[in-house]
Formats: structure tokens, C-alpha cells, sequence
């Protein structure tokens, strides 16, 4: 049985309808990368943001590029994905019935938390045009993570902050980096079909249920919960 002290969620594909233009945005990653040196047969059509920055790393720091610029490139990648995002967040929408679920979780008094590899800057114009923070103790971006996902530093932050231990923390998603950052910080993962990931995929990184939606999700842990406080439970407790 495991029992949940905390629910982390993605944002775009999980919590807000998933608008990026991602393959624009790998797409021009990789252009960058190639005009700064690196060789474009290292690269394949499958290759993601995270999976080209691995690649490019390894290439650019073993071939005589210090650290100092190393992350002034990464500056530069941060800047066009920014671009991207920021114009995609202009147009930004909720997945149905997401706000209401939410409000739902929270009254129950589970901690929870938003990691995301959106930037700052799209981060803020989303939380402008939608009303998420009372809902979370947590919101954070790749500019305040050590690591984005596929990496487990974000994850493993925002666990510290809350409180937590990783043991007794959910994370919840739609994306194969989702499932790979909760795999490596040893925290459970739960795919929803919402976003760019069939479930038959996530079933397959390893997320132990998957759900149509975010709300089908929450409906359950509520469930779950109501069943567990009947009992004389106040957490979450799971199979």
C-alpha cells in the first residue's frame, strides 16, 4: 500500500490544454546547436529538447568548450524556447473541468505543486490569464530548477520545499520526461492521456495508472480518500 503526502503536477498537456508548437521548438534547439558547431548526423529525427541537450553537451564539453560557455549557449536556448512559449501562453486554455478538480484536491489538504519545463516568463502570463496559485504550495519552472525533467532535481526541489520524501510523493503527467524525472527520483508517476503520450506509452515508462483527463484522476484520489478517512485514514493509501 502506499500512502501520498503530496501530488506534483506537469502543466501543459496536464492541467492546460497543450498548445506549444514542440515541434518548432525542437526543431530550432537543434538549429542552434548546429550553428555553434555541433555535428548534425549526432542528432536524429527522434531526438527531443532534453535528449539533443544531452548530446550536445557530451559533444561540446569534450571538444574543448569550457562550462562559462556552455551555459552562456544555454542562455541562448533558453531564449528561444521562451519565444515560443510566451507566444503559446497568450493563447492559453484549461483542460475541462481542470480548475474544478483542482479545487476539489485542495480542499482536502494534500500538499501540491506544479514543476514544469515551461520558462518564468510563460509561466507568469499563464498565471495572469488563469487564477492556478491558490491551488498550489509550489509553482515552479526550469529557470528555478537545478535540472529540467527529464533530470529529477526539479522534482526532488520541490519535495524538500514541501516537506516531503519522495517515497510518499505522486507526480502526475502526460510526457515520457515526465515519467523519466519521477523514475529517477524514485516517485511514482501517473500519466494522463491529455496531452502528446498515448497510454499504452506510459504504461510502458512505468506510470502505475493512467486516466483520460486530470479531472478523472482527481475524481479518483477523492474517492480514494473519502474511502481511507471512513477507515480513519487521512492520507492518501493507495494499491
Amino acid at each position: 500500500m502506499t500512502m501520498y503526502d503530496a501530488i506534483v503536477f506537469d502543466l501543459d498537456g496536464t492541467i492546460i490544454v497543450l498548445t506549444l508548437p514542440l515541434e518548432a521548438m525542437r526543431s530550432d534547439v537543434k538549429k542552434l546547436y548546429i550553428e555553434h558547431g555541433l555535428p548534425p548526423q549526432l542528432l536524429e529525427p527522434a531526438d527531443g529538447i532534453s535528449s539533443s541537450t544531452l548530446k550536445a553537451r557530451e559533444y561540446f564539453l569534450n571538444n574543448g568548450m569550457d562550462i562559462d560557455e556552455w551555459n552562456d549557449l544555454q542562455k541562448k536556448v533558453d531564449l528561444v524556447l521562451s519565444r515560443h512559449e510566451a507566444n503559446s501562453a497568450r493563447n492559453v486554455s484549461l483542460i475541462d473541468g481542470a480548475l474544478e478538480a483542482l479545487a476539489t484536491l485542495r480542499t482536502l489538504g494534500v500538499k501540491t505543486a506544479i514543476l514544469t519545463n515551461n520558462g518564468r516568463e510563460a509561466v507568469d502570463i499563464i498565471l495572469d490569464k488563469i487564477s492556478l496559485r491558490p491551488y498550489f504550495d509550489v509553482i515552479q519552472t526550469r529557470n528555478e530548477s537545478i535540472s529540467p525533467k527529464p533530470f529529477p532535481e526539479g522534482l526532488l526541489q520541490i519535495i524538500e520545499r514541501l516537506g516531503c520524501i519522495p517515497e510518499r510523493t505522486l507526480y502526475v503527467g502526460d510526457a515520457l520526461i515526465d515519467a523519466a524525472a519521477a523514475r529517477k527520483a524514485g516517485v511514482d508517476f501517473w500519466g494522463v492521456i491529455t496531452g502528446e503520450t498515448s497510454e499504452d506509452v506510459l504504461y510502458a515508462e512505468g506510470a502505475k495508472r493512467v486516466f483520460s483527463s486530470l479531472p478523472e484522476m482527481i475524481q479518483f484520489l477523492v474517492k480514494s480518500f473519502e474511502q481511507n478517512r471512513s477507515a480513519g485514514t487521512s492520507s492518501f493509501s493507495l494499491y
